[in-house]
């Protein structure tokens, strides 16, 4: 292409050169060329949240993936350097919900995804402003968008392909949960707080037990010891009717239990975290949901469905103390786990 020399400006405006330049390098020719016999260079970019703000940290990551792309070009290859959008639905939803002061279920759900979608189609189209006049040499002919039907035909072919090729399967398993958006969250989206809450020391048909969860008391399907306690040498495979709900559970030996936490004896309830997932699958235990979706009690609860778990483990608590089977409470910090966007308990 033909370059213009030009006098050089006594002030430097820079609205007047970035736009000159932004226009020129729009023209240059980036895009991949699929006749072409030169060898292909091909970047799978990591597609940002549309959030509306091109942020120092995506502007940072880009210009790595810049220098790769534009070098691989000045080397003879034909680079594929698309853009994509990832219209990840739950903060999405978030924004929405604080921006018009308004929760999901208040709105119809047709009306709250063409919400959603306006806000991620103007939050896309300032963040591609942002990326041009930073002069990234992105392809935008293969442009992507997640939220598009195209890309969702795309993803259930891949699917297809992955369960033909045995490399997917479905099977029941738990999630994390956050009951205020109601969703599964991955565990990169799990913040931890520390929290000091009560260890509780209690009599579990004549075996101490400490928890920090009373409320999990109805989804308990077990009661694991170390296989080298001397304190429940013989204890294995007896069973143990569980306090104030009455269902028996067996008593179990597993390496994983520390026996200098507590009582040393543990409550295997279906889910308190991750190592009682490990449990359930280790001994092929029964699985008992307790808590709802909502973060409420189900059924198996008891007197106390319906109740909310901060509520419950109250009401549990009371009631242990009232049974007299509530030996001593001692304090405890606790890391707990919660929703990265609304902070909620997961």
């Amino acid at each position: 292409m033909s370059r213009v020399l030009r006098e050089l400006p006594k002030t430097y405006d820079y609205r007047e050169v970035e736009t000159r330049w932004q226009q020129t390098w729009n023209d240059e020719d980036f895009f991949f060329k699929e006749n072409s016999e030169r060898p292909q260079f091909i970047i799978d970019t990591p597609p940002p949240y549309p959030t509306g703000e091109f942020h120092i940290g995506n502007a940072y990551n880009w210009c790595y993936i810049d220098f790769l792309a534009r070098y691989k070009r000045m080397k003879g290859f034909n680079v594929m350097f698309p853009q994509g959008w990832d219209c990840h639905g739950l903060p999405t939803e978030v924004k929405v919900e604080e921006i018009h002061n308004i929760t999901k279920n208040d709105v119809d759900r047709q009306k709250f995804r063409e919400m959603c979608r306006e806000l991620t189609k103007g939050n896309i189209k300032k963040m591609q402003a942002s990326m041009r006049r930073m002069a990234f040499s992105i392809d935008w002919s293969h442009e992507y968008i997640t939220m598009d039907p195209e890309y969702f035909a795309k993803t259930q072919l891949s699917f297809l392909r992955m369960y033909n090729a045995g490399q997917i399967y479905q099977s029941d398993h738990p999630v994390n949960f956050c009951p205020r958006c109601e969703t599964a969250i991955a565990f990169a989206e799990v913040n931890y707080s520390d929290r000091t809450t009560k260890l509780n020391y209690f009599n579990f048909s004549g075996l101490e037990i400490a928890t920090s969860r009373p409320e999990l008391l109805a989804a308990c399907v077990a009661v694991a010891v170390h296989p080298d306690d001397e304190r429940y040498l013989g204890l294995k495979g007896e069973k143990l009717k569980v306090p104030l709900f009455g269902h028996e559970v067996p008593v179990i030996s597993d390496n994983a239990v520390d026996p200098s936490f507590g009582s040393g004896a543990v409550m295997i309830c279906t889910f308190g975290d991750k190592q009682d997932v490990i449990w359930w699958k280790a001994h092929n235990l029964p699985l008992r949901k307790a808590i709802d979706k909502t973060g409420h009690m189900t059924a198996i609860a008891g007197k106390y469905q319906g109740m909310d778990t901060e509520t419950c483990r109250d009401a549990i608590l009371s009631d242990m103390k009232s049974s007299g089977i509530l030996n001593r409470q001692e304090p405890l910090m606790q890391r707990v786990g919660t929703c990265w966007r609304c902070k909620t308990p997961i």
